[in-house]
């Protein structure tokens, strides 16, 4: 699937499980800059989809979408604050592809080495991981450059991408793209509680998920390895990783993308029964006062 500027492939999320501490770590001065877009999709119109006209008059503008007019709902029975909330449907037997489950858009944003994008997310009372393997992307990340994915090798020069992962019995992850992932895939991170253990999503129950990427400095085209993420869970931090390397060039963070879909590119991973996300008060800056599930706004 290609999207105008960049394109975030459609692949099977296959990776080694990799061990990140979970201990907060020392978030980086704000920068100084206003909130860049926030939206608790109450300007929709009930029961119908959130369009990216919609999203637009909320910050969020995309040169396109895949799936947003035909599987997203603004819904107001179920919502985390406010009257509305956008539910996405994940059918019964379709996987990997957003043009046939779940949704995906890319959303501009002013270029900046930082950001932080929150958002609150429910999966249903029913809902199914998948078949025979399990997993699938969660709502919103962040993304820079040509946004590496799908399998590409992250020379530096064709971006990155991060995004939050549902896995086995909904396992959470976080997958990332940087140019020294493990594998031929992304990086999959465990998300992990302050003991330890690995966090499992729950079904029925709103939670908060916080990403924060700070690419790397380079040098004459030499990338340091200093760049960073992390994911607080519920207002905990659930994954801190240092020391990462994202690009060669001037690429910066510049995408919050909506990329929710079970799957992986085998029938394996397809929802056993009819699915639904819902996501709500999703904001995006360069400024983590502006993040009121970290401080108080």
């Amino acid at each position: 699937m290609t999207v105008k500027r960049k394109t975030l492939a459609i692949i099977p999320i296959i990776a080694a499980l990799a061990i990140a501490p979970a201990v907060a770590e020392p978030t980086p001065p704000p920068a100084t800059a206003a909130l860049t877009a926030s939206t608790g999709f109450e300007n929709g119109t009930a029961n119908a989809p959130f369009t990216l006209s919609n999203f637009a008059a909320q910050g969020f503008v995309a040169p396109s979408e895949v799936g947003l007019d035909e599987r997203s709902f603004v819904h107001t029975s179920i919502v985390h604050s406010g009257a509305k909330s956008l539910r996405i449907t994940f059918p019964q037997g379709l996987y990997g592809d957003p043009a046939v489950t779940g949704a995906h858009a890319n959303f501009d944003l002013p270029s900046s080495r930082t950001y932080w994008i929150s958002q609150w997310v429910r999966f249903d009372s029913n809902f199914s991981w998948g078949g025979t393997k399990q997993g699938g992307k969660v709502g919103f990340g962040l993304v820079g450059g040509a946004g590496c994915s799908g399998g590409q090798t992250c020379s530096g020069t064709n971006g990155f991408s991060t995004r939050v992962i549902w896995r086995s019995g909904g396992g959470a992850a976080l997958y990332l793209y940087h140019m020294d992932k493990p594998g031929t895939y992304g990086e999959e991170l465990p998300l992990k509680t302050p003991s330890g253990a690995n966090i499992v999503f729950p079904k029925g129950q709103w939670i908060n998920l916080i990403i924060r990427v700070t690419t790397n400095t380079v040098s004459s085209g030499v990338a340091a390895a200093n760049g960073e993420v992390q994911v607080w869970y519920n207002g905990q931090s659930a994954l801190y990783r240092s020391g990462l390397r994202f690009v060669t060039n001037a690429d910066q963070v510049d995408t919050a993308v909506l990329s929710t879909f079970p799957g992986g590119a085998e029938p394996a991973y397809a929802p056993a029964n009819d699915s639904y996300l819902w996501i709500d008060d999703v904001k995006v800056s360069a400024n983590s006062a502006d993040i009121c599930e970290l401080s108080s706004c």
